[in-house]
């Protein structure tokens, strides 16, 4: 992957899930637009706790050893319950690397402002694009009460991913290093 490929993550907020789905649908139907990316997306619903879940979801990145970590490693970022719980379906390869990535290579504060969106609705929508910017992909979220986002660069993830393979966060976890 190119080293100065961006990648934005996006995280919007709703006042009902229709909305939400609406947007999702809207999102991953772009997919195949322009040049190779991946695409990954989902929905969040509140439950009655105010916590958010995972309702559905999807990646053109699935097929990859790492896809699942690009979505989920987002969602701990932003939403880590919701984050847990899908990486526990999909797998952890390479969570670690994208979660230290988003983390070392974007703005805190604007991460917890993304964060704190997801909670404003009934419903959320966390979009992560690779070779397209945010402002490329906000304009599909229409329906949304608000949106967020950042930019980054895929910079030296290959390296972190590598080093990740070699020492996985659930081998860590397990053995409690």
């Amino acid at each position: 992957m190119d080293v100065n490929a961006p990648i934005a993550l996006i995280g919007a907020g709703y006042r009902d899930r229709d909305r939400a789905l609406d947007d999702f649908t809207s999102v991953w139907s772009t997919r195949h637009d322009g040049d190779f990316h991946h695409t990954s997306v989902a929905v969040l619903n509140k439950d009655c706790a105010g916590g958010l879940n995972v309702d559905r979801h999807n990646s053109t990145a699935k097929h990859l050893e790492w896809g699942g970590a690009l979505l989920g490693s987002a969602l701990v970022v932003l939403a880590p319950a919701a984050g847990v719980e899908l990486l526990a379906g999909v797998g952890w390869s390479g969570a670690g690397a994208m979660i230290g990535h988003f983390r070392q290579h974007t703005d805190p504060e604007e991460l917890a402002r993304i964060g704190g969106l997801l909670h404003v609705g009934s419903a959320a929508l966390v979009v992560v694009v690779v070779n397209r910017s945010a402002r490329d992909v906000t304009p599909w979220l229409a329906r949304a009460h608000e949106r967020g986002s950042v930019d980054l660069t895929w910079g030296d993830l290959e390296e972190e991913l590598s080093a990740d393979f070699a020492h996985p966060l659930s081998d860590r976890i397990l053995v409690g290093s």
